[in-house]
């Protein structure tokens, strides 16, 4: 009866180490499947991007060298005139002589991308990317086009004149001195500028920018956003969130709560106030050089056809009106009955 019970005993270690053996195998593949993906996932954003990290000067002269240029030829030259001609130079240039405190990537645009989805994954806005891309004639990205992306909002200023100083630039781009002097490495000139520094100007707005570009930022004042929020969806080709089919976007939607207070865009007439289909309630309103604004599945409405508002007025309220997944104002712009990007107008 011992022996019996010894070796039933035996059995049950056995079985044991083989069931602890099969757990260490499941154990083992687990790790191994999550260290690859993640492996995997930092190759492919590697790809995308370049991330802030120090280079060395060999990896430099490889890179010049592939280009037909040089380090002197370079250090010696204008960011602004670089990144017209070649935006991996330029960013071999910031690498060099950039003072700002700031983090910064040279991105690869992929398919379906466009600026403001990158400055959102980043955390900046549109004025960020213009301010770091001088060479930029358009608002329009392309495939496999490369850009400068900083990680804090602000702008890129290259000191061109001798002239310029510290106060100079916080009258021009309307910011504290002491925020751009905390944002640079400013000890070689003694907290000053000097000709030729490129710094960074924290939380400003582009002011020197390709002349194909100035024509957008003049449509800035015509336009307000109705409200503020978070921008869910842009303008362009998307898969419908409740359909699911590709189609064209021909407006921005705002995340919103429902009864969130919605103002005029612009000065103008309401042309249309009620129900309208799978946009649900909704009020268009027409604005002057032939421009109008429509504002879509709203809970509650203010205005009424014919009456005139002045820009900020309260016309609505956010709602969930239409075919919807979710509370929000789905707002678009339209010039001579062509639907316009909202963001071109508003950034």
């Amino acid at each position: 009866m011992k022996e019996k019970a010894l070796e039933v005993l035996k059995k049950c270690r056995e079985d044991l180490k083989i069931v602890c053996f099969k757990r260490i195998l499941v154990l083992t593949g687990l790790v191994a499947v999550v260290t690859s993906v993640a492996f995997l996932s930092v190759l492919m954003s590697a790809r995308d991007s370049v991330a802030h990290i120090p280079v060395k000067l060999d990896v430099f002269e490889d890179i010049l060298k592939s280009k037909g240029q040089n380090i002197e030829a370079i250090d010696s030259d204008r960011f602004t005139e670089i990144s017209k001609r070649d935006k991996e130079l330029a960013h071999v240039f910031l690498r060099r002589n950039f003072l700002g405190r700031v983090d910064y990537t040279l991105y690869r645009v992929k398919q379906g991308e466009n600026f403001w989805g990158i400055a959102k994954r980043f955390g900046v806005s549109i004025d960020t990317i213009i301010g770091a891309n001088p060479d930029l004639k358009s608002l329009t990205a392309y495939v496999n086009q490369e850009i400068i992306v900083m990680t804090k909002r602000g702008v890129i200023h290259e000191v061109k004149d001798r002239e310029e100083n510290l106060e100079l630039l916080s009258e021009l781009y309307r910011v504290d001195i002491e925020r751009i002097k905390q944002s640079n490495d400013l000890s070689k000139g003694k907290g000053e500028i000097r000709l030729g520094d490129v710094i960074f100007i924290p939380g400003a707005k582009p002011v020197y920018m390709h002349e194909d570009l100035k024509n957008f930022y003049a449509r800035r004042s015509m336009f307000r956003s109705p409200m503020s929020g978070t921008y869910t969806s842009l303008f362009g080709e998307r898969r419908h969130p409740v359909t699911g089919e590709r189609s064209f976007h021909d407006a921005v939607d705002i995340r919103a709560k429902i009864g969130t207070w919605v103002g005029a865009a612009a000065e103008g007439t309401v042309t249309y106030a009620g129900w309208l289909g799978n946009l649900g309630y909704t009020v268009k309103i027409r604005h002057k050089d032939g421009y109008e604004s429509l504002y879509a599945h709203l809970s509650k409405i203010y205005v009424k056809p014919g009456e005139k508002v002045h820009q900020g007025k309260l016309i609505a309220k956010t709602g969930n009106s239409g075919r919807t997944t979710g509370p929000h104002l789905h707002f678009a712009i339209y010039h001579k009955g062509k639907a316009k990007n909202p963001l071109n107008y508003l950034w």
